[in-house]
Parts: structure tokens; sequence; C-alpha cells
């Protein structure tokens, strides 16, 4: 599922992004001759994104952030509180279960891991923050689909899958996914949901490793501190 990206908005950041302590002020100059448009496309952009409130400009032809990228920022910082939040949890958790712990966010490519604790065994599996995981073949991803709403996971679904081939009823009642190898041949998960104050799934909590030690005496074994440590975490 492929959506066109806008330009503008991709070339709008390029400009944010030229901004450092370094160098806390642009001209439409600068940005023409790094960024490679046209000076009337840079000047466009620039005064733009003044009227939005992301740049100002103290003098003639200059540009410095402005009050909406600090209010951004605060809401950036609080969210870095909630992954500082969690490390501490899913790290507890990971030495518990002797496995690879990792929480999700839903990302409009698909489950991205926003924060993960690697297992201490000598052979283990680990994920890098940032990546995205695919929606139909993931205990991550089959729990997001499992809580949309049907146009909404419809979407998701391609290559002839249907909910029911992937248990998402199933998957729904039960209030846990399970991935058996269908990502990785050699990789198994199991995944809760972590809710919101209305109930709604926020972030996927999982622990994560070689599937020949994710067994159903495994799985029967380590839901319930799952779920436990579920509940602990603050979104």
């Amino acid at each position: 599922m492929s959506t066109p990206l806008n330009g503008s908005v991709l070339k709008a950041f390029a400009i944010l992004r030229m901004i450092t302590h370094d160098r806390p002020e642009i001209s439409a100059m600068a940005v023409s001759k790094e960024l490679g448009m046209t000076h009337a496309t840079a000047h466009r952009l620039l005064l733009s994104l003044e009227e939005a409130g992301a740049v100002v400009s103290y003098r003639r032809g200059y540009f410095s952030l402005g009050s909406v990228i600090q209010e951004l920022g605060a809401v950036a910082e609080a969210s870095n509180q909630v992954v500082a939040h969690l490390r501490p949890i899913i790290a507890e958790l990971a030495l518990e279960l002797n496995e690879s712990v990792m929480v999700c966010r839903m990302g409009r490519r698909g489950p991205t891991c926003i924060a993960v604790a690697a297992s201490s065994r000598p052979i283990s599996v680990n994920i890098s923050v940032g990546t995205v995981l695919p929606m139909t073949s993931t205990a991550q991803g089959k729990l997001w689909l499992a809580a949309m709403a049907p146009a909404e996971r419809a979407q998701w679904l391609e290559d002839g899958l249907t909910s029911e081939a992937l248990g998402l009823d199933g998957i729904r009642a039960a209030g846990y996914a399970r991935n058996r190898g269908e990502n990785e041949p050699d990789i198994g998960a199991l995944s809760v949901p972590v809710k919101g104050r209305s109930g709604e799934v926020v972030l996927t909590l999982s622990t994560f490793g070689m599937v020949s030690r994710f067994d159903d005496e495994m799985v029967e074994r380590t839901l319930t501190k799952l779920l436990t440590t579920a509940g602990k975490i603050r979104p």
C-alpha cells in the first residue's frame, strides 16, 4: 500500500533542517544553492513557512526557527518521555523472560519499533528502533489489524489475504497474537496490546526470539507477564 508523498512538504522540512546551532539563520540564496531549487521556489517556501509560524524573520532576507517549532519541540520532548518511561519497564521484563522485548507504535507504513530491550542470551534476536514490521506476517501487525474497523483493515489486506485466513477474530477475542516464523523462519514472537484510556490499542508489547523456544508452554508461561507489564505502561 503506497501513497504518493508531497514534495513541497519534504522540501520545507529540508529547509528547516538547514537551521542549526552553528547557523541559526538562513536565506533564500543559501536554500537555493544547497537544496538545488530556484531562488523563487526557495523564497516562496520560506514565506510559506513564515506564515505557518515555523520560521520568523528578524532581519530582512534571513529566517530563524519560529514559535511553532518550539511548541512542536515541547511535544516531541513529551513523546521522548514516554520512551524513557518504557525503557526500564521492558528491560526488567526482558531480564525476567530471558528474551528480547520491544514496543511498537502504529506508523504510516506499519508497526514501528520505538523501544527495545535485548535478551542477555549468548544467541538472541535483536531489532533496531525505527524498524517497520510487516502487517500481515508479524504478531504486532496482526494485533493492529484485529483492532481495526473492517474498512481500515481492508486497506492492508493485499494479495488475497482475508481476516479469516489470518485468524483476526480469534486474536481480538484472545487479546494476544503469535508469530511462529511467518515473517522470518527462525524467529517467533508473542505480542499483546497496550491500551489507552478509552480502550483503544495505542502500542503493542512483544517478546521475541528463536522460534524453537516459542512453543505453547512458553506462551502460557509468558502471557500473564506480558499482560501485567502492558498494564504498567502509560502511553
